[in-house]
């Protein structure tokens, strides 16, 4: 087994005066098995550089789990964020002083509403309920810039590092979603994409869906416009969909205010239902999965860490196999 890592995607600012600095580049942390399968899996995290590595409770992740089946797996920081913070720009970070109860109920681990002491964790959901576990869940959390520029940059990187590696499985969870879709409109390299709970879709210019009608009334608009020769290289390769449990169906009065955020996500699951359609419609081969119809319950906003993170693993690698994605070298 090796392990290896490196800058990728790096951008040199030069000041006339001052000298020079490195920055704007990603972080990648490689692995590769002995008799490695041909398609290498890069993860690609939002938030938390613990999403692929383990779980809550310290069981393997996506990373272990994906070595032992034989996969090359490359773990990535994109600029701006984690061990690639070094920015070429000022940012800014304004605390949320009730970050953890949002965390919990966006994350769908349960309800923590204001003026209540203690969370409320959903009924069969698939997170260790101790202390240990909550106390981790709620420090992996680093903040995210989603500025257009930031989306630009970081798939600026990722594709350059795709066009390194060959052709490869992307993973992507949450906001890193639309970063998926933006770099398989700029590289020729992305074998599959298996985004688990996109934040965004995009659509092609002329075929945009009109806006989707949140519980508060805001109508919120169905994802990202781009020019119909990208959104034909989303057709190129297969994509699936991931989604886990306890998202509204339908719009519901209730989910107003600290709640609001889960009707945000059942939005979420529209712009993925029609952005799958727009794809297959121009000839692609995306789907859209729900866990809960699988019969795989109880899932949060992290299913790859989830206790049943080995289930929904193995639905990743059927996908692979399905594809033939998982031949040796």
């Amino acid at each position: 087994m090796k392990t290896m890592a490196s800058g990728f995607g790096i951008r040199v600012a030069m000041a006339a005066t001052t000298g020079s600095l490195h920055c704007d580049h990603g972080y990648v942390e490689w692995q590769t098995p002995a008799n490695p399968r041909r398609t290498p899996i890069v993860m690609v995290h939002a938030s938390s550089t613990k999403t692929w590595d383990t779980t809550f409770d310290g069981r393997d992740g996506f990373r272990n789990i994906f070595l032992r089946r034989g996969y090359r797996v490359y773990m990535t920081d994109l600029p701006r964020t984690g061990r690639a913070g070094q920015a070429c720009a000022a940012t800014t970070y304004t605390p949320r002083p009730d970050n953890d109860q949002a965390s919990f109920t966006t994350w769908r681990l349960g309800l923590w509403l204001p003026g209540t002491v203690e969370p409320q964790f959903y009924p069969g959901v698939q997170f260790p309920r101790t202390r240990e576990a909550l106390n981790e869940f709620l420090r992996i959390q680093y903040p995210e810039f989603n500025a257009p520029e930031n989306e630009q940059i970081e798939t600026d990187a990722l594709a350059t590092l795709l066009d390194e590696l060959g052709p490869s499985v992307m993973l992507t969870h949450s906001s890193t979603g639309i970063r998926g879709w933006i770099t398989g409109t700029k590289t020729v390299n992305v074998a599959a994409i298996v985004s688990y709970e996109p934040g965004n879709a995009v659509f092609p210019e002329g075929e945009v869906p009109p806006p989707i009608r949140r519980a508060d009334g805001m109508m919120v608009p169905a994802g990202e416009v781009i020019p119909m020769a990208s959104f034909m290289k989303l057709t190129k390769f297969p994509i699936q969909i991931v989604w886990g449990d306890y998202i509204p169906a339908k719009p519901d009065p209730i989910n107003v205010g600290p709640r609001l955020t889960l009707d945000a996500r059942r939005v979420n699951v529209e712009r993925a239902k029609l952005m799958v359609a727009a794809i297959n419609r121009h000839g692609g081969h995306a789907a859209n999965i729900m866990l809960p119809d699988m019969g795989i319950t109880g899932n949060t906003h992290f299913p790859m860490m989830d206790l049943n993170n080995v289930q929904v693993a193995d639905l990743l690698s059927t996908f692979l196999a399905e594809h033939k994605l998982d031949a040796r070298r």
